[in-house]
C-alpha cells in the first residue's frame, strides 16, 4: 500500500470518527403544557370564553404547592387552532405531580400530572406529561392538543 493511499485511508477514518451525527438533527423538546377549555358539564358551553362565560380568565390560578412554598404557573389565553374557541395554555413544571386551578374564591380544582422522561443521544433528557387526572376521577391523556375541563 503506497503512502498516499495509507494518508488517505487515514484521513478517511479521523474524519468519519470526528463526525458528530448530532449536529444536524432537530430535537424536540419536553412537552410540559396543557390547553384548557373550562366549559359547562350540563350545556358544553365555556365558562371562560365567550358570551356564557362565569370566570374572568385573569383571576384564574394554577400552582403546585411544595413544603411552605407555592409554585405558580401562569396561564395564558391562546386560540384554538381550526376553531374559533380560546384556551387557556399552562406551562408546569415536571417535578410537581400535582396542580391545582383556582377558578373562584373557594372553588379549587386538582390535576394530578403524570409524566415520563427518557434520555435520548443527541437530545438529552425529554419529558412530556402522559396524563392529566381531574379531581381524582377524569382521566385526561396529556397528548391530546386541548383538554375540556367540565364543571
Amino acid at each position: 500500500m503506497s503512502t498516499l493511499s495509507k494518508m488517505l485511508c487515514s484521513g478517511l477514518i479521523l474524519f468519519f470518527l470526528a463526525c458528530d451525527e448530532c449536529r444536524n438533527l432537530d430535537c424536540i423538546s419536553s412537552d410540559l403544557d396543557g390547553n384548557f377549555r373550562i366549559i359547562s358539564d350540563t350545556s358544553g358551553k365555556d365558562l371562560v370564553f365567550g358570551p356564557d362565560k362565569i370566570y374572568n380568565k385573569d383571576s384564574i390560578r394554577f400552582f403546585s404547592i411544595n413544603g411552605t412554598d407555592t409554585v405558580v404557573f401562569r396561564p395564558e389565553a391562546v386560540p384554538v387552532v381550526g376553531t374559533p374557541d380560546s384556551a387557556l395554555r399552562v406551562f408546569f413544571h415536571p417535578t410537581y405531580a400535582t396542580a391545582y386551578m383556582l377558578l373562584s374564591d373557594g372553588d379549587v380544582d386538582t390535576l394530578a400530572i403524570t409524566s415520563e422522561s427518557y434520555d435520548t443521544d443527541c437530545c438529552g433528557r425529554i419529558t412530556n406529561i402522559k396524563n392529566f387526572r381531574f379531581n381524582t376521577s377524569v382521566d385526561i391523556p396529556g397528548q391530546q392538543v386541548v383538554h375540556e375541563l367540565r364543571k
